[in-house]
């Protein structure tokens, strides 16, 4: 089905006067890496603009220096393994690979997270990629999962060309995630996103989006709404019709050749005032 605002509205996690930050969940981010702090930046501010109670980013010592100079609500926490798991454990929801790298760490992270019973898990970018030719993790997870591919690194994660992944998304996207018990997101010019039984198009969206970190800001959008009780499809179908409809205003304001990945996040938030 075409997601409709009217779903996304009927969807959404409400707000109570009579809440605090630990009604809205906590979000922990395994995300960046020495050349890609920006990544990490960009996902912790689409939990904390998307109404996540609290997030803790998990990442290394240059990445939390750089970061914590600007951005004043998160909480930082070197990537020491001991640490991770006592912030999975009281996590409601954890999102990696976001400027993680291609790398052994990236892999032996996601392993472990999916090994172990906790929040559900949102995996995105280089996370996904290190999950190539790996892809029986899927099956033995112990927690809920929703993966974010472009086509490319669906390609990879399927062993299929992305040729024919865009030539019948819906069936391939819902094929992979029946198969192996998962959420898929598969972005692109109609953003689909299927447990394996629902399957939803996203009509929002422009190439305003079209631009590194997009992709960043869309899974902390993803776990802010895991955070504060969504479900993994719909966390997912809510984030990207709010990230699309985000880049379609800052297209309209600014011009399609000229959004920001940065400024996607409070975007968002204006536009979950309309629900």
């Amino acid at each position: 089905m075409i997601t409709t605002k009217e779903y996304v509205s009927s969807k959404l996690p409400r707000r109570s006067p009579l809440s605090n930050k630990g009604t809205y969940g906590r979000v922990l981010l395994a995300c960046g890496s020495g050349n890609m702090r920006g990544a990490a930046a960009l996902a912790t501010l689409g939990a904390l603009r998307c109404g996540a109670g609290l997030v803790t980013l998990a990442s290394e010592k240059c990445v939390i220096d750089a970061l914590s100079a600007s951005i004043f609500e998160a909480v930082w926490l070197d990537t020491d393994i001991y640490d991770m798991i006592d912030a999975s454990d009281s996590a409601n929801a954890v999102g990696i690979g976001c400027g993680s790298g291609n790398t052994r760490t990236t892999y032996k992270n996601i392993k472990w997270l999916m090994e172990r019973e906790g929040a559900p898990l949102v995996i995105d970018a280089d996370g996904l990629n290190v999950l190539a030719g790996h892809t029986d993790l899927f099956r033995k997870a112990k927690r809920e999962i929703i993966i974010t591919p472009h086509p490319l690194e669906f390609s990879r994660l399927c062993g299929t060309p992305v040729t024919e992944i865009q030539s019948n998304r819906e069936e391939y996207a819902k094929r992979f995630a029946s198969e192996y018990g998962i959420t898929v997101l598969l972005k692109g010019r109609g953003t689909v996103i299927t447990n394996g039984e629902e399957v939803f198009v996203n009509p929002t969206g422009s190439s305003a989006l079209a631009k590194g970190g997009s992709g960043d800001v869309l899974c902390g959008m993803i776990c802010a709404f895991l955070a504060q009780g969504a479900s993994p499809l719909d966390a997912a179908v809510i984030g990207a019709y709010v990230h699309g409809l985000a880049g379609e205003r800052l297209g309209e304001k600014i011009s399609e050749y000229g959004v920001l990945a940065s400024e996607i996040p409070l975007e968002a938030a204006k536009i979950l005032k309309e629900f």
